[in-house]
């Protein structure tokens, strides 16, 4: 008497199961169906996804192209980021979590320091080699900016002495 219960009991629930999951299919679509919305301030910076430039700002970029199914090894350090490029600007790349997925990219390029201008040695102040390559170790193991990028300030710098 208790099997045929359980059994009845087990089919209830998951006809409940199959019944709540429908419903919620169409009240919460799944994110890759919503771009994301990709702004900088200034606009008109190159937008790249997987190392390829996607378009310029404003933007919006498909979830498939920031998360690919099936990506080469030797990208797997650009899955789920996305990197802005303007010249005078510095790179400016994100991860993009869910909070970005919902609300969009909005990214202000610093540009002020990238002016050949202020490249000058008078500008760094009284900074040692040393200082400034930990600088670019900081800055890269904050995820502010990428490996390729800190090996070329890394070169800039070291071709300075």
């Amino acid at each position: 008497m208790s099997f045929i219960r359980s059994r009845k009991v087990l089919a209830l629930l998951n006809l409940m199961l199959v019944a709540g999951c429908s419903s919620t299919a169409d009240m919460f679509p799944p994110a890759g169906n919503n771009p994301i919305e990709v702004e900088s301030i200034p606009s008109g910076a190159e937008v790249y996804v997987m190392g390829e430039k996607v378009g310029l700002t404003p933007l919006e970029v498909s979830h498939m192209d920031v998360f690919p199914n099936t990506y080469p090894k030797e990208k797997e350090s650009m899955y789920g980021r996305i990197t802005l490029k303007k010249e005078g600007c510095f790179d400016y790349t994100r991860t993009v979590s869910g909070g970005v997925s919902k609300s969009g990219l909005q990214a202000k390029l610093d540009c002020a320091q990238v002016n050949p201008a202020m490249s000058s040695d008078a500008s760094r102040g009284n900074q040692t080699v040393e200082q400034r390559l930990d600088k670019i170790k900081d800055l890269l193991d904050k995820g502010l900016i990428t490996e390729d990028e800190a090996k070329k300030a890394r070169e800039r710098i070291l071709n300075e002495l």
